[in-house]
C-alpha cells in the first residue's frame, strides 16, 4: 500500500516542480513576443494561483499541486515568488483553478487540443486578467519544434505524432475512469 509522502519531502518537490514550470512558462512566453508585450504593463504585480477540487478517481496519496505565485518582471517573463509570499499586491490577480475542471479540459478534444482558454476563476484587476485570459487562449507550447531543435524534423515529427497517440488514449483511459462507479 502507497502513503502519502511526508509533508516536508512533498512541499520542498513542490517547489522543485514549480522552478522547472516557471523555466517551462517563460520558455513559452519568450517565443511568442506577442505575450510578453501583454504582460509588460503588469510589472511589478503577481498572479497566485490556487488549486480547488480534485479528480474523484486520483489516490488519495497523490498530492495537491501546490499553490503558486508568479510576479511579472520588466520584461514581462515571471518569477516563481516565495512560498510564503502574501497577495495583496496593488493590481495583483488570484486565480482559483478547479482540478476536476481542469483535468476534463486537458483531457477532452473539445478542451485544451483545441485552443480553448482553461477553466479558471481570476479575481482582481481587469486589465491584467483580460491579459491573463489572452495568453491562456493564445499562447501554446511549439513542442514538436523545441523537439526538432534537438533531434530533426522528422524524429521530431514521429515522437509528437506519439505523444498524440498517447494522448488519445489518455483521453479514452479518464473518460472510462469518470464513468466508472468508485469503489466501495
Amino acid at each position: 500500500m502507497i502513503h502519502a509522502m511526508p509533508q516536508g519531502v512533498a512541499s520542498v518537490l513542490a517547489r522543485e516542480v514549480l522552478e522547472r514550470v516557471t523555466l517551462l512558462l517563460n520558455h513559452v512566453l519568450a517565443a511568442e513576443p506577442e505575450a510578453m508585450a501583454r504582460l509588460r504593463p503588469y510589472a511589478g504585480r503577481s498572479i497566485h494561483f490556487v488549486w480547488e477540487g480534485r479528480p474523484a478517481w486520483l489516490p488519495a496519496w497523490v498530492p495537491s499541486p501546490p499553490e503558486a505565485r508568479w510576479g511579472v518582471d520588466a520584461a514581462g517573463l515571471l518569477d516563481l515568488l516565495p512560498a510564503d509570499a502574501p497577495f495583496g499586491d496593488e493590481g495583483g490577480l488570484r486565480v482559483v483553478l478547479d482540478g476536476r475542471a481542469l483535468l476534463d479540459w486537458g483531457l477532452t478534444p473539445g478542451g485544451a487540443a483545441a485552443g480553448v482558454a482553461p477553466p479558471m476563476d481570476v479575481q482582481g484587476d481587469a486589465g491584467f486578467a483580460s491579459a491573463l485570459s489572452w495568453l491562456a487562449q493564445n499562447v501554446r507550447w511549439d513542442i514538436e519544434d523545441d523537439l526538432a531543435r534537438v533531434v530533426g524534423d522528422r524524429p521530431a515529427r514521429v515522437l509528437a505524432q506519439a505523444g498524440t497517440a498517447l494522448a488519445s488514449g489518455l483521453r479514452r483511459l479518464t473518460a472510462g475512469l469518470r464513468r466508472a462507479p468508485a469503489a466501495a
